[in-house]
């Protein structure tokens, strides 16, 4: 769905919280398959913004202008819990959020198949810790367990402005903005400072708040899909131009193949509040991963 952005947040295990709202706390998964499903199967999930307020969750559709409220606590009292197959293969638990919303998304993504938006909790079965194999075909090979909620690889990914202006400098026919991106932290560079600079970052300070770098973020088809519209790029841009010089190099190759990278995936070692205007440090590795 949509994302949200917003001046300050709190920085958790499990991802960026803001007020009522915790980041990839929500899944939409296929009732038949049991599978969670993504934007890359119906794009105009990007086109649905949600937010919370007072315990009552609001998905409200930017192209029907159509929406559907549903208290938390209603869902959680109902107890109809689903599990659910997530990222490769982990199995976790949530609570089905119920049909009418269920119906909303049918009618918004113009599917029939039957829809399920379910809600996670700490209290439910979650097999999955996103663990990082940084395996012999990586630069810095460890094993790096990570709690997460419904994430695929990490609970942040952090981007620069830099690497988002270096992209679109190279794009001639339409601009990318950072919402195809979808970071959990934006960071603003010095104009001097090189593109991709995260590639190198190794422990990340913002205040209190210490990340350390798990691998780079690989791009998929849904950097395609514009969120205004829910529509793709018909010259498959961005991933055009990222595949000519964002490829990882070197033996990174055999680990991501065809897949270029753009931002890191991180994990958190210490959480707390984070704002707009914060200064980071950070210390660098000699080699992207």
């Amino acid at each position: 769905m949509k994302g949200i952005k917003v001046k300050i947040g709190e920085c958790t295990k499990t991802g960026l919280k803001y007020g009522e709202l915790e980041d990839r706390s929500f899944l939409v998964m296929d009732e038949s398959s049991k599978k969670y499903v993504t934007a890359k199967e119906y794009k105009k999930m990007l086109t649905i913004q949600p937010s919370i307020k007072n315990g009552i969750l609001n998905l409200y559709s930017c192209l029907s202008k159509k929406e559907i409220n549903v208290t938390i606590d209603d869902v959680i009292e109902r107890r109809n819990i689903v599990k659910v197959e997530c990222y490769e293969g982990g199995i976790c638990e949530g609570y089905d959020c119920g049909d009418d919303v269920s119906n909303f998304l049918k009618e918004t993504l113009e599917t029939s198949c039957n829809l399920r938006l379910i809600k996670y909790s700490n209290s439910l079965f979650d097999q999955r810790k996103a663990t990082v194999h940084r395996n012999e075909t990586l630069n810095y090979p460890i094993i790096v367990d990570h709690d997460v909620k419904y994430q695929d690889e990490g609970p942040f990914m952090i981007m620069t402005t830099n690497s988002l202006n270096d992209l679109n400098s190279k794009i001639e026919d339409e601009i990318m903005s950072v919402e195809r991106f979808r970071p959990s932290i934006m960071v603003e560079c010095y104009k001097d400072i090189p593109p991709f600079i995260e590639d190198y970052w190794n422990d990340i300070h913002v205040g209190d708040v210490q990340f350390y770098h798990l691998k780079p973020c690989t791009r998929c088809v849904i950097t395609l899909i514009n969120p205004e519209t829910g529509s793709c790029n018909k010259t498959m841009e961005p991933l055009k131009t990222l595949r000519t010089y964002r490829l990882s190099p070197g033996k990174l190759r055999k680990t991501f193949g065809q897949s270029p990278v753009m931002g890191v995936v991180v994990g958190i070692l210490k959480g707390g509040v984070i704002k707009e205007g914060d200064t980071i440090y950070t210390s660098y590795k000699t080699l992207p991963c």
